[in-house]
């Protein structure tokens, strides 16, 4: 797991292909402006969600390599280990955290009290590493 601002998303090109095709979608804007979602532009895959966080969160595992970009709002993003947080991140408008396949992970959860975010998950093909 990798947490940083977006705006030095350009220092990770080398982690992985479509990280420039992701620069270049959120370069123009497309979804930030996009409903929620699945979409895809230049054969890259996105999904674009929009909630309301709450206490428990959702709790995923990572089918394939993920970039996962606040768009507005505020949520705590934990990489979890049996079910248990191991790294805990306060993620606000403007963060990223790329997540490994595999790994399991916590999101959508509340900080301080509810808030509304928009998030968008760029899907990372294994097929490019």
């Amino acid at each position: 797991m990798l947490i940083d601002l977006l705006d030095n998303l350009e220092w990770y090109r080398a982690l992985h292909p479509a990280v420039q095709t992701v620069i270049d979608i959120l370069d123009r804007s497309l979804p930030y402006e996009d409903a929620a979602g699945q979409h895809s532009v230049d054969g890259l895959g996105y999904q674009v969600l929009a909630y309301v966080t709450n206490e428990l969160g959702s709790l995923q595992i990572a089918g394939e390599r993920q970039l996962h970009v606040v768009l507005e709002g505020e949520e705590l993003f934990s990489l979890q280990d049996e079910k248990q947080p191991v790294v805990v991140s306060h993620l606000t408008t403007g963060s990223f955290v790329l997540v490994a396949k595999g790994e399991t992970y916590r999101h959508q959860q509340v900080l301080t009290s509810e808030c509304a975010v928009k998030k968008v998950i760029f899907k990372l093909p294994e097929s490019e590493l």
